[in-house]
């Protein structure tokens, strides 16, 4: 799957795709997981995000193993490259792990998202693995969220 050209996004698929697992993610059930993985990879870059997002950042309730979600992320990987992918990689793990990527990094990183039109899910992936424990990493985090949210929406993205 590696050398597959990917499309960036494409509202009319990935809305009713990432509906159909929102917070419901098959988590334990590993071939409706890769379905899921595989769909997201062949809908979208946004698409794949969205299933990346669900795999790092799992419902409380879901009551998922650290373990079961790196072997989901190591599934995720096999997708198509992208600039994007080893960034958010790092983002998912470090959510995963409980960590978080310095709040200058994670500005940066949604700098280099925001390049790619409607990666919402990659932002928030980014956003969400940023330490925004400071006044200032906290107000930059969020004005640099809310600057490329409105950079996309008059293009329709």
């Amino acid at each position: 799957m590696n050398n597959t050209l990917l499309t960036l996004h494409d509202a009319q698929l990935e809305i009713p795709f990432d509906y159909s697992f929102h917070c419901s993610f098959p988590y334990w059930e590993e071939a409706a997981a890769s379905i899921l993985i595989t769909r997201g990879w062949s809908i979208s870059l946004n698409a794949a995000f969205c299933v990346l997002h669900e795999i790092c950042r799992p419902p409380k309730s879901a009551r998922i193993s650290k373990r079961r979600l790196r072997a989901l992320l190591a599934e995720w990987t096999a997708g198509p490259e992208h600039p994007l992918k080893v960034p958010l990689l790092k983002c998912a793990e470090l959510l995963i792990n409980g960590k978080t990527l310095p709040w200058p990094d994670g500005l940066h990183l949604m700098q280099e998202i925001g390049k790619y039109d409607a990666q919402r899910a990659a932002l928030a992936i980014a956003y969400f693995a940023s330490d925004c424990d400071t006044e200032e990493g906290d107000d930059a985090l969020n004005q640099i969220n809310e600057e490329i949210r409105r950079a996309w929406n008059p293009r329709g993205v």
